[in-house]
């Protein structure tokens, strides 16, 4: 079954905003906990998925003044603030009118955050927003570039493109995922075109932590946590990047207040020495489970239809034409003041977030769709593998010709 986020909202009526938010403290950031010296007026196009709750309410405790711009799924979240009702798809009734009859009528803002996924959704907004904001956040990825396979590559690094006729027809989130990277491409383009000098870019790249309905995290301290032999791909020192949304989300507002005007990786740990190993070993410490670890050469993995990213989530193997993408530098952010909390946090609220506010919903779903005793698992729509495939795997990979299986480690 494909749960959405949507689908969930829908279910949440009676649960309250705090617990669908899952927003947890940043208490590790120099400003958490104080007020901005200057209360600033922002418009965030969209803000109602992973991130953006996660921004909008760091803006709200820090006295900011916050718009939201979006189709209307947001009436759980926060509904104290200002609402533009629209569509960043322009054809879509109705469409960016609601706001471009604010700017006509002399509506101006200190900033604006934009995380939208096609270019001519950030070309239209910045445009029509150009002399009426000051500053341009835009949120890209980590996937704009055009290598992946080297290591330590920085900003400057060449960015993916695509033919201008196969652009042209991109204007929904629907289209073939291997032109993301040049989407993020154009996209950033266009801020900086309309904004220039007065552009911030952030290219994070895995988002982890509370709000992750993609689930591209969760997998592991779920699984971990149920203890057992545990499938692990690869080898325990692979290197591995990821970052808890919530510090991307006050790198963000520390950007905005600052009038940073840039571009960014972001991703983490700040320090690096990140591997699937550790990433594996600290779930095991914080869910306090007997799991043990038996680690499948990638090679093997591929042979089985078992993939990287998907299958086994966050690992890549770094070989290759993705040797570099867990590897990019990300010293650039840590210098604009980039912290990242620790990892045992990030498992801890991911697990607690599952618990306490994604499995009531999901169960409350499962009701309304008549199937009140299905089970949750991972694998099928979701990522990861079901515990049955991962046993069937364990076998295999055990039995296979001229064994020497490094179970247990």
């Amino acid at each position: 079954m494909n749960q959405t986020r949507r689908d969930f909202m829908k279910t949440a009526s009676a649960t309250s905003a705090a617990v669908l938010l899952g927003l947890g403290p940043w208490t590790q950031h120099a400003f958490a906990g104080a007020r901005a010296r200057k209360s600033l007026k922002i418009l965030f196009l969209g803000g109602t998925g992973m991130l953006g709750p996660h921004v909008v309410r760091i803006l709200v405790d820090r006295g900011h003044e916050v718009t939201l711009f979006n189709r209307g799924n947001r009436d759980e979240m926060f509904p104290d603030l200002e609402f533009i009702q629209g569509n960043r798809i322009v054809d879509v009734e109705p469409g960016l009118k609601p706001l471009k009859d604010q700017i006509d009528t002399g509506r101006k803002w200190d900033a604006v955050i934009d995380t939208a996924s096609v270019h001519t959704w950030v070309e239209n907004s910045a445009k029509l927003l150009a002399g009426h904001v000051d500053h341009y956040t835009y949120i890209s990825s980590l996937s704009v570039y055009a290598d992946h396979s080297k290591v330590g590559l920085d900003e400057s690094d060449t960015v993916a493109t695509m033919p201008d006729d196969v652009a042209d027809e991109i204007t929904t989130p629907r289209y073939n995922m291997m032109y993301y990277g040049a989407v993020k491409a154009r996209s950033e383009t266009a801020a900086r075109k309309h904004f220039p000098g007065k552009a911030l870019i952030h290219r994070p790249g895995l988002l982890v932590g509370p709000r992750d309905f993609t689930h591209r995290f969760s997998y592991w301290p779920y699984r971990v946590r149920q203890g057992g032999e545990v499938l692990a791909p690869g080898s325990a020192d692979h290197r591995v990047q990821f970052t808890d949304v919530r510090d991307l989300a006050a790198f963000m507002v520390l950007g905005i207040e600052g009038g940073l005007a840039d571009t960014y990786n972001v991703s983490g740990p700040v320090g690096g020495g990140m591997t699937i190993g550790k990433l594996l070993e600290s779930c095991k410490k914080v869910t306090g489970s007997d799991a043990t670890f038996t680690w499948a050469d990638g090679d093997w993995l591929e042979t089985q239809g078992v993939s990287g990213w998907t299958q086994m989530p966050v690992w890549l193997p770094p070989i290759g034409e993705y040797a570099g993408f867990h590897a990019r530098s990300v010293a650039k952010a840590v210098q604009a003041g980039l912290v990242t909390r620790p990892l045992e946090a990030t498992i801890a609220d991911t697990l607690q977030w599952l618990d306490e506010e994604y499995m009531p919903l999901w169960k409350n779903a499962m009701v309304d769709r008549g199937t009140p005793d299905a089970e949750f698992d991972f694998g099928g729509n979701r990522p990861g593998i079901t515990r049955e495939r991962e046993a069937e795997l364990l076998e295999l990979w055990k039995a296979r010709e001229g064994s020497d299986s490094n179970e247990g480690r």
